[in-house]
Order: C-alpha cells, then structure tokens, then sequence
C-alpha cells in the first residue's frame, strides 16, 4: 500500500518535484537532501434524503460515489532550506479547497490558494424564465390572458374586495395562476462562492518584512428577492370606519448574484524586542455584473397608472389598481471600490507596561449609474398641476443627476494601554474611535414612481415639506467613541477581584437623533475555593441616555409621536454572568454556566421594543476513566423574550394618527433546548475505535398579543388575535468505526443521521390566493421556504499516511 501511494503521489505532483524516477520507500528523495510525507483520504459514499435537499446541503456538498476527501503532500529539505505544502480537499466537488505553501525557511514564503463553498437555500417554483439573468420573462399569451381577467375596484364594490364565501371574483385569473405553477420546473436558489489567492512575503531582516497579497472572489447564483404593493379597503358600519382589508400584489423573483470582489494588500514591518510598526495599503474592487434586475409583470401586458375609488385614473391620489405596470425594474448593489491605510505598532514602557495601537484611514466610492424613475411609461407626464410626472420618467434624463458620486472617509483608531505596577495588580485601559464621513451628494429628486411604479408622488411623509416640495437624498453621518478601563486584583491566592468601567457615545448628522451616551461599570471576581473545583462570576450595569431625538409628527421626524428607534431608545441593561468547573476526581470534568441579559428600552415612549430579556443555562460532564474510553455529555436552554407596544393607524386626532383604544402589545418568548452526547471507545486496543455523538436541538417561540385599551369602537384591524407556535427541531447521529490494519493506515465505516423539521406559519406554497378576505390574488410566492428534510449517509474510507 505504502508503494502504491508513493507512485500515486508522484504521478499526481511529480513535475512539483522538480526530479524523476520512483519515491523510494524511505521517502528520501532528491538523493537524500529533501524528505517527502504524505496523507490520503478516499472513500465511498451514499446519501438519501427526503425533503429539503439544498437545505441538508446548505454549505456542503455530499455527493454519491468515489471520494478524495483530503491528500496532503509535504516536501522539506534535509541538506536544502527549500520546503513545499499542498493540500487537497473534495476535489471537483461544489466546497473543494486548494492550497500551495512552499519558500525558502527564514527567506521567504509564497502561497496560492483556492476555496469554493456553496450556499444553497431552496428550490420554488418561478413562473418566469430567464433565472440568474438580470431580465425575466413571461409569455405575451399568458400576460395578456390574466390581464384580460383582472378586476379593478369599480367592480370589486364598495366594501370587502374578496367577499368570502364565495371565493369567486378572481376565479379566472387564479385557474391560470394554478395551472402555470402545475407546470413549471422547480428553480434552484442558490450560489457559489469562490475564492483564490496568491500571496508572497519576504523576510528583508532579522527583524523586517514586506508582503504583498492579492486574491479574488466570485459568487454567482440566484435568490428570492420580492417586492410588491397593496390596496387598503376601509371597511365602515354605519358610516363608521371600523377596519381595514387588503388586496396585495406582487411576487417573489429570482435576484442573480453575479459578484466579483478583487483586493490587493502591500505591507512593511519592523519587528524588535521591544517595539514593533507595520503598515499596509489595500484595494479593495467590488463588481456587480448585474447592476439591476427587470421583470415581466405576469398580470399586465400593457402599462397603466393607478386608479381612484371609482377605478377612473386618478390625478390626485394612487389609492387603487396599484402594480399595473408591464416591465419592472429594482437596482442591486452598484459597484464600489475602497482605499484603505493602516498603521500598527506596540512599544514596551515602564513598571511593566506596554501600549499598542492601530491607525486606519479609508475611502470608499461608488458612481455607478442611476437607473430610470421607472419604466412605466404611462405615467409619463400624469398629474394634476404641482404632481404631474416628467413625460421623460422612463429615460435617466429626467433625474436631477445621473449618479449618486457617492464617497466615504472613515477613520478608525485602537489603543489599548496594560500595566502591571505591582505582581497582584493588572489595569487594562481601551479607547476605541470610529468616524464614518458620509461625503456623498444630498439630492433633491422631485418625486417618484409610487405604489407599485404606477403613480408619481411628490413629496414623502415629511410634515415640514410640502406635498410637492420632492424627496431628499441625505448623506448620514456617524462617529462613535468608546472607552474602557479594567482593573484586576489579586485580593487572596485563591481570589481575583476585577472592576471595569466603560463609556461610548455616538454622534449622528442628518439623522432624527443627535447623539445618545452610555457608560457603564462592572464587578467580577475569580476564586479557587478548592484545589479542584473553579468559581467566576460577572455583573455589569449600564445606562444609555438620548439627546436631541426630534418628537414625532413633527418637522424632521414623519413618525408617530413616541415611536422610537430600538437602536437610538434610552436604555437601562443589566448584565451577569457565571461559571463553576471541577473536577473532583482526575476521570471527572463537571461544568456549570448561566448567563442573563436584560434591556429596559425607551423610557416612557409609547411605541417601539421595550424589553428585551436574554438568558442561558448550560451544564457539561466529561469522563475519561482510561485511554480507551471518554464520554462526554452537555445540556443548554437558551431563552429570549421581548415585550413591543405597537398600535393601529386611524383617522387623524388631536394631531397625531393613532387612538390609545387602538394599541396593542405583543410578547415573544422563545426557548431553545440543546443536547449533546458522545463517546469514544477503543473496542479493541489501538486496533478498532468507535467514535460517535449525538446532538438535539428543539427550539419553540410563542407570541402572545394583548389590547390595553380594548373598547368597543377598536379598530378590528387592532384587536389582539392568536398566534401559532413556531418550532424548529435539529437532530444529528455521526458514528465512525476506524479499524488501523497497518501502524499508518486505517479503515473505516461512517454514518450520518440528521432531521431537521420547522413548523412555521411562514411557510407557504407557490400560490396561496383565497386563503383569507385579506386576498393574496395578486402576489406570487415561490415556495421556496420548506426547509424540512431528512437525510442519511453511509461511507467507507482508507486513510493512510508516510
């Protein structure tokens, strides 16, 4: 076998060598001034799987049949500096690695690499053709046939848009909906990503070096992007409006990821014993192939704008028959490209001390084209006066500018300062700066292609603009500081006390905050109360305070009154944590850990998250009686809850859009249940081990929903209703029986078992139309969010190495 390998490996790397003739049995080679050793990992394998496919697939790809799942080779001289490195893994499958090392010891290494991992999500059903591409298409014959059966408003009535029962007023459209998914092929969403590289560096001194890397990334395949809009139906009783039904429309797409990422980095730096600086230059180039995506409305063969209550076209509003243009368009990521320059260094001071930092500079810009308002041309130039659209809306030469000339300066500096002045004492200090210059044009665009590109809007929510007085593209801006100082004690021999405190702040522009300020302080502690067993512990407190947040419904800020950003929200957090390990025999490890987390967010603003409680319990057992035996097992229960104040819009009130009898409040509360077991034994004495785990992980979230004003005139759009529980179980078996039938080579047999099940309301077929008065008609799902599945596989391998 050894011989046979040897022969393998030459006949594979032979002209890497760079010598002929047989790898001798002694692996000397190069007349004894080089040694060579290998490793090789081949084998057969065979899959089932029920379900979900790509999901059991996600970031792998486990095929059937004959593997290579790893080949090492390693070539380092003997009477020669020379060394060489390579590494095999999954060859010609979708998550196969490369990589090549090799140089001259102390002089200089180079390396080239390349990597390829999967990423796959689900398979659905597209309706359209032309996946991956940045245009999808549908039959001219089936447009015009749903177009011909669509119904507007004016003969959808006054009031429920979907009566139920029957289901009957789109009957038409959706038997031509059905019968196309019944016919269409399922479509893969999914990508690629591969990466390769090539990098050298160069030792210039004993205590110098420069380098210089370059690699490239490229990810190609598709995924579900959806857009989409809806109508509001006011639904009254006696002239009083007392809820609210929707006819949605739109659909999932199939958005091609067609990415290629290029960066460059040079770097120089110096290296004594006391002190050490270097610095480094990187490119960074990011391309989209594909900088938009267009599709066939399946619905419309021919374009129009939105309609009013009476299915007329409207001048003044687009309340109805939204969605009704012919070819869509949404912009994906633009091209961009970053400068970035980074200094690091560390210098060794007195009483023990020593101070490290890094000083980095960036600029990242981005001029890609501006795509057209829309390509809805029959909005072109409709309005009534002060609204009217541009007649060019379809043409890039009605936007104010062609592009964004979009740039950022961010400038980021670390320090970190450690001082031992006394044996038993430690202080720690970190300052940390971030700013993030936002030096991109603000511009005014006089409207946009709304509800569906089917009607043009002049002005947003904004109460200090004008209805007509446009929209406004602001640059953000940001700087944020932190600050910590950590002080360790060595109070007894057997006990640690540590006190830490901590400041950040952040500062904003053109945002509807002005800056908000947290500082918190910490007390923990480490002890050994026995000579086997170890205690420590953790709390922290912090208080997150807010300047400057513009009320809502007011000018700067369109929101509700009281409705706060969860980020940008005063905040109380309360933080502990613990730990205990013993080991009250050398065979025994027992563990016990927890931690919780608690916010108190918002104060006394109205609507918003509010709390937000995390905790975790963990306990783990290892037991190793002998070199042939060792068992471990651990448990987890992880729990999360959040408590949200939201409510109903209705008629406008006293200034503001919302009745306190139309709030309601929802509480989530999710736990997850995670168990592991494993063992490993030697059957027979390094001859046969079996090594095999088990691992479960069950989670469950409730959500329950409350009215704390319910009265008789609440909306039924704001009643509190039920919610389903949501579960989600994990389950994996991995057993391998190895059998060593030579001192450097092993056989064996594995076995992989995993379930993974997800009960969740979101999961929906391809079409989900008449499901409830809330009609989805309109709205095409792919399906592809089944992830369930059930998969086994069976391997043998040979593993030897020389």
């Amino acid at each position: 076998m050894r011989n046979i390998c040897h022969r393998l490996a030459l006949a594979a790397f032979g002209p890497l060598l760079m010598t002929s003739g047989a790898v001798q049995a002694d692996v000397d080679i190069m007349d004894g001034k080089a040694t060579l050793s290998a490793e090789v990992d081949v084998g057969l394998q065979q899959k089932h799987v029920d379900g979900a496919a790509l999901k059991f697939e996600e970031y792998r790809d486990v095929q059937n049949g004959f593997l290579l799942n790893d080949l090492r080779l390693k070539i380092d001289g003997k009477a020669v500096p020379y060394y060489l490195d390579i590494t095999i893994q999954n060859p010609v499958q979708d998550n196969e690695y490369y990589r090549i090392d090799g140089g001259v010891h102390g002089k200089y290494k180079f390396g080239a690499f390349y990597d390829s991992i999967p990423h796959n999500f689900a398979s659905g059903t597209l309706i359209l053709t032309g996946a991956g591409s940045g245009l999808l298409t549908i039959a001219d014959t089936t447009q015009l046939a749903l177009q011909a059966n669509d119904l507007l408003r004016v003969g959808r009535g006054a009031g429920n848009p979907n009566p139920k029962p029957p289901f009957a007023q789109d009957a038409a459209q959706q038997a031509i909906i059905r019968d196309l998914n019944a016919n269409a092929g399922q479509t893969e969403f999914k990508l690629k990503r591969e990466k390769g590289g090539v990098s050298f560096e160069s030792n210039l001194t004993d205590t110098a070096k420069a380098w210089a890397k370059l690699s490239n990334e490229k990810k190609t395949g598709t995924r579900v992007i959806s857009t989409g809009t809806y109508e509001r139906y006011p639904q009254t009783v006696a002239g009083t409006h007392v809820s609210d039904l929707f006819l949605v429309s739109g659909m999932e797409l199939a958005e091609p990821i067609n990415y290629r990422t290029t960066m460059m980095n040079f770097g120089l730096g110096f290296y004594e014993k006391t002190w050490m600086l270097d610095g480094q230059y990187t490119l960074t180039n990011f391309n989209n192939h594909d900088d938009s995506l267009m599709w066939e409305n399946p619905f419309r063969a021919t374009s129009l704008s939105s309609s009013n209550s009476a299915g007329l076209t409207t001048t003044s509003n687009g309340d109805f028959n939204r969605g009704r243009f012919s070819i869509g368009q949404l912009s994906l990521p633009p091209d961009s490209r970053s400068h970035d320059f980074t200094v690091s260094g560390s210098v060794d001071l007195p009483v023990h001390s020593k101070l490290t930092g890094t000083i980095s500079y960036g600029v990242v810009t981005q001029d890609d084209a501006f795509l057209p308002y829309t390509l809805n041309t029959a909005i072109a130039g409709v309005g009534a006066p002060g609204f009217t659209a541009p007649a060019t809306v379809t043409s890039t030469a009605a936007l104010p500018v062609s592009n964004l000339n979009g740039k950022v300066n961010s400038l980021s500096q670390s320090y970190v300062l450690t001082s031992k002045p006394m044996r038993s004492l430690t202080v720690t200090a970190k300052y940390r700066y971030y700013d993030y210059d936002n030096k991109s044009s603000a511009i005014t665009f006089p409207g946009y292609a709304a509800y569906g590109e089917s009607y043009w809007r002049t002005g947003n929510n904004d109460p200090r603009a004008a209805a007509n007085a446009g929209v406004i593209s602001q640059p953000l801006s940001y700087t944020r500081q932190n600050a910590e100082l950590g002080i360790d004690y060595h109070l007894l021999k057997s006990l640690t006390v540590m006190l830490d405190g901590g400041w950040e702040n952040w500062d904003r522009k053109n945002l509807r905050i002005n800056s908000t300020s947290e500082t918190s302080v910490g007390l923990g502690f480490m002890a050994k109360p026995m000579a086997y067993a170890k205690l420590s512990g953790h709390y922290k407190h912090a208080r997150r305070t807010v300047d400057g947040y513009k009320d809502g419904n007011s000018q700067g800020n369109p929101e509700a009154i009281g409705q706060v950003n969860f980020d940008w929200a005063g905040r109380v957090r309360k933080q502990a944590d613990v730990r205990f390990t013993m080991s009250p025999v050398e065979s025994v490890t027992l563990g016990i850990s927890g931690k919780t987390l608690k916010d108190d967010l918002g104060g006394d603003n109205r609507f918003g998250l509010k709390s937000s409680e995390q905790s975790m319990g963990a306990f783990d057992l290892a037991y190793n009686p002998s070199e042939e035996l060792s068992v471990y097992a651990n448990y987890v229960r992880e729990s999360s809850k959040g408590f949200m104040q939201s409510a109903a819009k209705d008629n406008a009130v006293a200034g503001e859009n919302w009745f306190a009898r139309n709030y309601w409040n929802s509480d989530t509360h999710d736990t997850t249940d995670t168990i592991g077991l494993g063992l490993t034994a030697q059957l027979i004495p390094r001859k046969l081990t079996l090594d095999t785990s088990y691992n479960l992980s069950s989670s469950k979230m409730d959500v329950g929903t409350s009215n704390p004003g319910l009265s008789p005139t609440t909306l039924l759009n704001a009643v509190a209703q039920p919610w389903p529980t949501v579960k989600n179980r994990t389950e994996t078996f991995k057993a391998n029986l190895a059998y060593n039938v030579a001192a450097n080579t092993l056989v064996g047999v594995t076995y992989l078992y995993e379930k993974y099940k997800l009960d969740d309301f979101a999961n929906t077929p391809a079409y989900i139309a008449d499901t409830s008065v809330e009609n989805s008609t309109k709205f095409l799902f792919t399906g592809a969010n089944n992830f369930s599945y059930k998969a086994q596989v069976v391997g043998v391998y040979l593993k030897t190495e020389f």
